[in-house]
């Protein structure tokens, strides 16, 4: 149950700015139906969460037998890193303005605007691979979790977009997922040093 839990907490961690990059692009002129949008965006954020932790966790693996000592202490700090810069950017001084991130570029859920937003969302989802694999954690249950819950947040995002962003609350959630992804690291570190 305990596992259970903690990987929805890392689930839902990285899943944040994908929610928020959809429920943006909600707010964006579309040709599309807000159906497809959902989907799109599910597919794309929640696809790309998927396999970023998995390439991460796959290079980490290569060095794992170099860094055996501090494994640990590297899987704290990748993911202590991430949790931080998480809740340093939803605190740092910004506005949030209620309109399109990327106005003028046409479509925001068209196939070829989904890339670049895909992986920018999912680098924090490389490093926590990484950080499993140092933490010699498996891989296939966490990063289909991410993968599964980051889609489904995203397709709600699309249509929760015009209420989440009108409330001006997106920077608390970023937060929080920064504060889980940090207490997941706390955790992994200290199971290493009490086992």
């Amino acid at each position: 149950m305990v596992k259970f839990i903690e990987l929805l907490i890392i689930a839902f961690g990285v899943s944040v700015d994908a929610f928020a990059v959809s429920a943006g692009g909600a707010l964006c002129p579309a040709n599309l139906p807000r159906s497809s949008c959902a989907l799109r965006a599910g597919l794309f954020f929640g696809g790309f969460q998927f396999l970023m932790p998995v390439a991460g966790y796959f290079a980490a693996s290569l060095m794992s037998d170099t860094v055996k000592q501090i494994d640990h202490w590297l899987a704290f700090a990748l993911l202590f890193f991430v949790g931080a810069k998480m809740i340093f950017e939803a605190f740092a001084e910004k506005t949030e303005k209620d309109q399109c991130p990327m106005p003028g570029k046409g479509e925001f859920f068209a196939v070829k605007n989904l890339f670049i937003p895909a992986v920018a969302t999912s680098l924090d989802a490389l490093a926590v691979g990484a950080g499993l694999a140092f933490a010699g954690r498996e891989l296939w249950l966490p990063a289909a979790s991410m993968g599964i819950v980051t889609g489904l947040v995203s397709a709600l995002g699309v249509y929760l977009g015009n209420k989440l962003r009108s409330l001006g609350q997106s920077r608390y959630l970023t937060a929080c997922g920064g504060v889980a992804i940090v207490l997941a690291g706390v955790k992994i570190l200290l199971d290493d040093l009490m086992s």
